[in-house]
């Protein structure tokens, strides 16, 4: 072989041994690229992950902290109570009124609702039966008395709403009970 064709040899299998160096770093790279993508792939959606449990760890604090709250709502309503059958207690009322309205005000904008009870049917989901009572065919199942104010929050059950429902009295034809 001439030295022309050995150089020329030699300078085809360096070029062939370049391309394939070239070949297996790009394979490299699309390799690491892949990785890289799967990687924040893997770290956004833990990220997320993450903060949909932060936000569920806050609703529960907040959950179990509004529901204690709702007796000292109830010792309100039941001080409120007392001074309206006192005489003599209207500046007593009036500072109670305003720290009921207070509190509730912002028991509402941290999302409870207040469990509506007057003239509704009975919901085993948001109201919890005391005692039942007598009551004509229009008011069975109906609420007849709220016991205990209940509460939602954020549209989940806080507190069940503590009442009397009527239930139809069984009459004979005089109208007297029966008996079972």
């Amino acid at each position: 072989m001439t030295k022309k064709k050995e150089a020329k040899h030699y300078m085809s299998k360096i070029a062939q041994q370049l391309e394939e160096d070239l070949k297996e770093v790009q394979r490299q790279r699309d390799d690491f690229s892949n990785k890289h993508l799967r990687i924040c792939a893997d770290f956004d959606n833990a990220r997320k992950r993450w903060d949909r449990e932060k936000t569920e760890v806050i609703k529960f604090a907040n959950f179990t902290l509004l529901r204690e709250l709702t007796s000292v709502l109830d010792d309100i309503d039941h001080a409120l109570k007392a001074a309206r059958e006192h005489a003599g207690s209207e500046e007593i009322l009036k500072g109670l009124e305003m720290t009921h309205k207070n509190f509730l005000s912002i028991l509402t904008k941290k999302g409870v609702e207040i469990i509506e009870t007057d003239g509704k049917k009975f919901d085993p989901y948001v109201h919890e039966i005391i005692t039942s009572a007598p009551a004509p065919q229009e008011q069975e199942h109906m609420i007849l008395q709220e016991v205990q104010r209940g509460y939602l929050y954020e549209g989940k059950v806080l507190r069940t709403a503590k009442v009397i429902v009527g239930v139809l009295s069984e009459t004979t034809d005089q109208g007297e009970e029966t008996k079972d």
